[in-house]
């Protein structure tokens, strides 16, 4: 009986032992916990063609309504148990509820630091219109499929939290939502609570020491060039040599499947005339003992192009009266109010009142009004490069006024008086014209040539010319019906689109420095022109070709 009471006291001292040991390890090992940052991914979003005529060169057109961002996906993430320890396991829960009458493609991915490691086949969808993918190598899960209206759905997983991670520390935990328009995120921090624990005289030390992940990774937001920043931090440890260079890597899908490769000894690289499109980047130090880990930063949208569907009254179309000097009636002579600029119900409107000569006549002389506007584009998009595309859509909204035109300046001087521009008219012709010496708001260079011998003065050079009054392409429309016209630059070769179809090709040498719109009328007022949108991109496909 002796013997059988010492061998109970001999294993009890064992597993107290043990327990001791156990406990000290942990805490020792949680002092070299490893963090990284996480990143989702992003989908871009494509524009849809439009032709119009069989056998014709198609163009790519863009919306023609007023563009109305849907309400955004209710996202929420939460996790049980709310008590958690080094070394246990933990239940996330998503949720999205979509809050539209239209049913949305959305995109949830979760990348987990690796303090937490996912449980591949613990994933469950309810409802589940598609599987959810689990990627145990880079701790990553992802469900892509569509929600429907007004309906949600939960995703839940479960992850083990490291057992050698420091103890009684916080750990973030964030989830991507990504509809198309926008990208939700949300994040929930995990409080690992501390434990009882003694320890014991042991000594550890990361090995080999290379560089914790970079702290701070951001990104400045890209320009209307395509040009960005991209920068980063680095806390000293004392167990660590600080890096001596970074490797900073480019993708265009989140796993760095064929990554582009960058290398500096600054904590920051610059891009400089970036295309459009979706970016991903990761960096890592390094010394003398190898690479570190790396840092992440999400998807980075990248778009060249402006875009203007005249929703916004500041935003930088010239408004106002267009007054002109009438030197030629000797009745009328002095300065004639001849056309108004304004945003009127989401358009950009160039009014031409009726003229003094008509039945019933107006107030003052308009034949021969056309205004020409600058489009708003920041200074750092000139000069433009040497392909790109511009896209307007328009409708003269009173009755047809035969020969009404409008048009895009699709290359101007600084001075914006010797445009280049694309015009089509009331009566379904087309021309490009030289509009040299242009001076606002317009005017028949024959009458500088009679009054003040000033031939040269708005004088219009036609490379190419309107057809006769009987021409009526079948390509436009006249009013009040819209029509959109495009212009595609690649280098000196312009091609001139309306509706879909290509009206001309031809080589044209002429200034880079500003674009912009005009309208207005040859003899026939009143004209009232609205504008819906103005597009430029230096990025679109078909001046690529």
């Amino acid at each position: 009986m002796a013997m059988h009471r010492r061998s109970w006291f001999l294993l009890g001292s064992v597993v107290i032992v043990s327990l001791l040991l156990g406990l000290g390890l942990f805490g020792i090992l949680r002092a070299h916990a490893q963090p990284v940052y996480g990143r989702a991914p992003v989908r871009s979003i494509a524009l849809s063609s439009i032709g119009t005529a069989e056998d014709s060169r198609v163009a790519v057109l863009y919306p023609s309504d007023t563009v109305t961002l849907p309400k955004p996906l209710d996202v929420s993430k939460s996790y049980v148990p709310a008590k958690l320890y080094a070394g246990d396991p933990v239940t996330f829960v998503v949720t999205v509820h979509n809050p539209n009458t239209t049913t949305f493609g959305i995109t949830v991915t979760d990348h987990l630091l690796p303090l937490l490691t996912i449980v591949c086949g613990s994933e469950h969808v309810d409802p589940a219109t598609a599987l959810p993918v689990c990627d145990a190598q880079q701790n990553i899960i992802t469900y892509s499929a569509p929600i429907t209206a007004q309906t949600g759905l939960t995703l839940t997983f479960r992850a083990m939290i490291s057992s050698t991670m420091l103890l009684d520390r916080d750990i973030d935990n964030t989830v991507w939502v990504d509809d198309g328009e926008r990208i939700i995120s949300r994040t929930v921090t995990l409080d690992i609570i501390r434990p009882s624990f003694i320890y014991l005289p042991l000594v550890m030390r990361r090995w080999p020491p290379v560089p914790y992940p970079p702290t701070n990774f951001s990104v400045t937001e890209p320009d209307i060039q395509g040009n960005y920043t991209l920068s980063w931090d680095y806390v000293g440890y004392p167990e660590v040599t600080a890096p001596t260079s970074y490797e900073l890597q480019e993708s265009l899908d989140a796993a760095f499947s064929d990554p582009a490769m960058y290398f500096t000894t600054s904590e920051f690289y610059t891009f400089t005339d970036k295309t459009s499109g979706t970016y991903y980047y990761r960096v890592r130090g390094k010394n003398a003992y190898g690479n570190g880990e790396w840092a992440y930063l999400p998807g980075l949208r990248v778009s060249r192009a402006f875009f203007d569907d005249f929703s916004d009254p500041n935003s930088g179309w010239r408004t106002g009266d267009a007054e002109r000097y009438n030197f030629w009636d000797v009745n009328h002579i002095g300065w004639e109010v001849v056309a108004n600029l304004d945003y009127v119900d989401g358009h950009y409107q160039i009014y031409v009142p009726r003229h003094r000569g008509s039945d019933p006549p107006g107030e003052v002389d308009t034949f021969w009004v056309w205004p020409a506007v600058e489009a708003p584009l920041p200074p750092s998009a000139y000069p433009l490069p040497e392909r790109y595309c511009i896209e307007a859509r328009a409708a003269i909204v009173n009755a047809p006024v035969w020969v009404a035109r409008w048009g895009i300046v699709f290359g101007a001087n600084t001075n914006f008086n010797e445009l280049y521009a694309f015009n089509i008219n009331d009566n379904r012709n087309r021309a490009v014209i030289n509009y040299h010496r242009y001076l606002f708001p317009g005017n028949n260079s024959f009458r500088h040539c009679v009054y003040l011998g000033d031939c040269e003065t708005n004088k219009k050079i036609f490379l190419l010319p309107w057809y006769n009054d009987g021409y009526l392409d079948p390509a436009i429309h006249s009013g009040p019906a819209y029509n959109t016209i495009k212009v595609v630059v690649r280098g000196q070769k312009v091609d001139s689109y309306a509706n879909g179809v290509l009206l001309d090709s031809r080589n044209i040498s002429f200034p880079r420095e500003r674009i912009g719109l005009m309208g207005g009328s040859w003899e026939a007022t009143p004209v009232d022109l609205r504008i819906d949108y103005f597009r430029y991109d230096p990025d679109c496909p078909e001046a690529q070709e």
